[in-house]
């Protein structure tokens, strides 16, 4: 089944001018259109030409991300600032720096106390080294590293490799040197006859010494007293005694002399080598609070 159609579909227009030519565009639009295009293109050049005219160079477009640094800036390390002292923090009170004074003064008196000390037992092993015969560098160089500036010390050097005679072998030494002494002070020059000389060269064999008689000048008393001063140990007396002794007498005891004094000059030392390092000692140790 089929509808009709309906009439007016199927009637043709009654105007006329529907079936005539449609107009395309007119001179005005085309005209319109091409001001458009020239004024764009105008613009455009302007905007590419105006810097270069003006010599100003084109701002940068505004964004807000910061600037970027140069590669060696951003990986440049920065110093280290020193951190600031405590807004708070205060100065050692004067109680806090007088115990610090005092514990430096303290430390600094233990010290020289310690080297006192040391001191004087070297200065006691020295002494009790340079009684025997035997040299005593070792104990000198002891005392040497305690007391460097010491006089005495320097004075030591020359005997601390040999030693000194004791006094107990100057004492077994004296007898005969005495008797070599005695028979010196006998000679009766060559001046004198042939039985003088006779009696003195029997008694080079045979020597006949008074050892009895302490009192007088003649050689045998000088001698007498200073055996009786070397027995007690007083070697610095028994030189003074023999002083007395004619040149002949002292020129024959003159070895026994040199050692002697030898061991006077270094016993003299080693005192006040001693007596030094005990002042020291006492000295320290009443600076002591």
């Amino acid at each position: 089944m089929t509808t009709a159609p309906d009439p007016a579909e199927i009637t043709p227009p009654t105007d006329p001018a529907r079936y005539g030519r449609r107009r395309s565009f007119g001179v005005a639009f085309w005209a319109v259109t091409a001001l458009v295009v020239v004024v764009f293109a105008v613009g455009v050049a302007g905007a590419k030409l105006w810097p270069r005219i003006t010599g100003q160079s084109p701002a940068a477009p505004a964004t807000g991300a910061p600037t970027a640094l140069p590669f060696a800036d951003a990986e440049a390390p920065r110093p280290a600032e020193s951190p600031a002292p405590p807004a708070g923090a205060a100065e050692p009170s004067a109680e806090i720096a007088a115990l610090q004074a005092r514990v430096a003064a303290l430390e600094a008196g233990q010290a020289r106390t310690v080297n006192a000390a040391a001191a004087a037992l070297a200065a006691a092993a020295l002494a009790e080294a340079t009684q025997g015969s035997g040299p005593f560098e070792t104990e000198l160089a002891a005392v040497e590293r305690l007391m460097p500036l010491s006089a005495e010390v320097r004075g030591l050097k020359p005997f601390a490799e040999t030693g000194a005679a004791s006094r107990a072998a100057l004492a077994a030494e004296f007898d005969s040197a005495a008797a070599r002494a005695s028979t010196a002070a006998r000679d009766p020059g060559e001046r004198a006859g042939f039985v003088a000389r006779l009696q003195h060269a029997l008694s080079s064999i045979v020597t006949i010494r008074q050892v009895g008689s302490t009192v007088g000048a003649a050689p045998d008393a000088v001698l007498a007293r200073a055996n009786a001063a070397v027995a007690e140990g007083d070697v610095a007396g028994a030189l003074r005694i023999l002083r007395d002794l004619p040149p002949g007498a002292s020129t024959a005891m003159g070895p026994w002399q040199i050692r002697a004094q030898q061991r006077v000059a270094v016993d003299r030392l080693v005192a006040g080598i001693r007596a030094q390092a005990i002042s020291d000692l006492m000295a320290v140790s009443r600076e002591q609070p």
